[in-house]
């Protein structure tokens, strides 16, 4: 029996459209933008988290304003496996 196996990806978004329709007008709006964008389904797609910003311009520009849930990436890296991590607080 094969296990089910949880991957976490860092640096992605979840884009979710109302209905497929929506997603291909998405995907027209954007596809100048060269990005490296995978379709989950017809009503999802997974984007580069810090290429939000070019794509919510752009959505606007065309005139589609998509409701954000969550937070939006900083524009800071987080530290890698490398890097020491910051010391908790007593």
């Amino acid at each position: 029996m094969a296990e089910d196996v949880l991957v976490v990806h860092q640096g992605l978004a979840l884009m979710l459209c109302e209905d497929a329709g929506i997603l291909e007008e998405t995907l027209q709006a954007i596809e100048d933008l060269d990005l490296h964008i995978r379709r989950l389904g017809d009503r999802a797609l997974l984007v580069p988290a810090d290429e939000l910003d070019g794509i919510l311009e752009t959505l606007e520009s065309e005139g589609t304003f998509p409701r954000i849930v969550g937070s939006l990436p900083s524009p800071e890296p987080a530290p890698t496996s490398d890097e020491p991590a910051a010391e908790e607080a007593l």
